[in-house]
């Protein structure tokens, strides 16, 4: 009879749910067989149970607004909970292709797609009234996965679900992450850091041409601008280091070292430099040399560094130490080729600064395949042949970073560590039911993934294996050479 009791609860809590202003009920049914329902408190008229007193209860019986109905057998119910607020849903609309399930892989995701969006914010924020935007794909290799990753952008800059204003925002489809938390923890952390310019992560749900798509992140578009990198465009510059070379505006820093020749691929992320040349009365090529002076006289510094040497005359040493830290918990060996590594500056007359963080995919507990990656490995783990690797070293084995980083550790483990570990609990309980309906979608897709990923239905325990992990990179950390950030030689 608790159950019955339950449920009664549930007939009764829902209409005076629908009546809170600015509320929006939902209810969610766990199941323990392999599936799962997310449901609308407003497109629900009834939920009741089957069954009487002699009986007991047979089965949960959901009425919806349209009159259909679903039956859940009640040994098929773990639990049942509602909340007077979701996570925001997006929809989008391709106006000249209203019957596309998905973007066309072959158009590249530089197309751009007429499109209508509107989200509801479902008592977490603020709903936005439909409006037409430039919908588009986004991503390197996430692109080529079988969930989009995507990216809108609007007319005029606003506000979205609490980021700072701008006109394009990116949605992370996180297909390999069965936590949907990678990115989230990362980012946390640069934020709990101050790591200036950091993203922000807010869970959403998006629906293209009235399809589900899933759970997703909501996250600022790396760029200069107030939304990200806010600085002023017309001085400052964010160089990327990246094996894609995929920018207008690149270059590979080249230079010997251990008898061997190196190559740095470098790419300009923001400014357009034909743009702000022109703003400026000169020549595109001549600002750009400028800049490209620049930074190889930043690099040879680097590259040529010794232990001792004083990086603090190229670099903001304590933004480097952040922009590791967060990498270094995070294994993300993406560093080692390099890709996805951001380096700013402010002016030309200035010092370089790492940030913001990005691309937390392959990271944490991921290693390409079903096997967990070891928490007990070093970050960059030096063999001669990773071009990133080999120059980021000179940095992190640099006495002065050294030190720095050791008093940030303590700091981390004594603050920033708890403060996490909460946090990733609140943001767990948030997406909870999001994340199973997820793995549900997504389940056999992931099943003939090359790479070999699990779905996010069994969401709770996929989230304490990675607080374990995290527990074992930190205890790791605290005791290897070089707090496992690179070898010694």
């Amino acid at each position: 009879m608790r159950v019955a009791r339950l449920l009664m609860l549930i007939v009764i809590a829902l209409p005076w749910a629908m009546s809170l202003r600015g509320e929006v009920p939902h209810v969610y049914v766990y199941r323990n067989d392999s599936a799962f329902h997310y449901l609308d408190g407003r497109d629900v008229l009834q939920i009741s149970y089957d069954g009487n007193e002699a009986e007991g209860v047979r089965a949960m019986r959901i009425v919806a607004t349209d009159s259909t109905e679903t039956v859940v057998a009640m040994e098929a119910i773990d639990s049942v909970r509602m909340s007077t607020s979701a996570i925001p849903d997006f929809y989008f609309d391709l106006l000249d292709e209203p019957e596309l399930e998905e973007l066309v892989q072959s158009r590249g995701k530089e197309y751009i797609y007429r499109a209508t969006m509107r989200m509801e914010g479902n008592g977490s924020y603020e709903d936005i009234d439909e409006q037409e935007v430039e919908f588009r794909g986004r991503g390197n290799s996430t692109w080529h996965m079988p969930k989009k990753p995507y990216r809108f952008k609007m007319a005029k800059k606003r506000g979205v679900c609490g980021l700072r204003k701008a006109k394009t925002f990116a949605l992370l489809a996180n297909f390999i992450d069965c936590t949907h938390m990678r990115n989230f923890v990362a980012l946390k952390l640069a934020e709990l850091l101050e790591l200036p310019y950091s993203n922000h992560a807010v869970p959403v749900r998006v629906f293209m041409n009235g399809r589900l798509k899933g759970l997703y992140m909501l996250t600022e578009k790396i760029g200069i601008g107030g939304g990200s990198v806010d600085i002023d465009e017309e001085k400052g510059m964010l160089f990327e280091l990246d094996t894609a070379m995929d920018e207008d505006y690149k270059f590979a820093y080249e230079w010997t070292e251990g008898g061997k020749d190196r190559k740095l691929t470098v790419m300009v992320k923001d400014p357009d430099i034909a743009e702000v040349a022109e703003a400026l009365g000169v020549e595109p090529e001549e600002y750009w040399d400028r800049w490209q002076a620049d930074f190889m006289a930043f690099a040879d510094t680097i590259s040529s560094a010794g232990l001792d040497a004083d990086l603090s005359v190229v670099l903001d040493l304590n933004s480097a130490v952040d922009f590791m830290m967060v990498n270094n918990l995070a294994l993300n060996e993406e560093l080692n080729h390099p890709k996805s590594v951001y380096l700013y500056k402010d002016s030309i007359e200035g010092v370089y600064h790492f940030g913001p963080v990005w691309d937390f995919d392959w990271s944490f507990t991921f290693d390409g395949g079903y096997a967990t990656k070891t928490a007990r490995r070093q970050l960059m783990t030096w063999d001669g042949t990773m071009n990133g690797a080999t120059f980021l070293r000179h940095i992190v084995r640099n006495r002065k970073f050294q030190e720095l980083y050791a008093e940030r550790w303590k700091q981390f483990k004594a603050e920033f560590y708890p403060a996490l570990l909460a946090s990733m609990d609140e943001y767990a309980v948030l997406i909870e039911a999001a994340a199973k309906e997820d793995g549900l979608l997504w389940a056999g897709a992931m099943a003939e993934y090359k790479q070999g990923t699990v779905p996010s239905y069994h969401h709770r325990e996929r989230v304490e294996e990675l607080k374990a992990w995290i527990a074992e990179r930190v205890r790791y950390i605290s005791g290897a050479v070089n707090f496992g950030l690179a070898p010694s030689r």
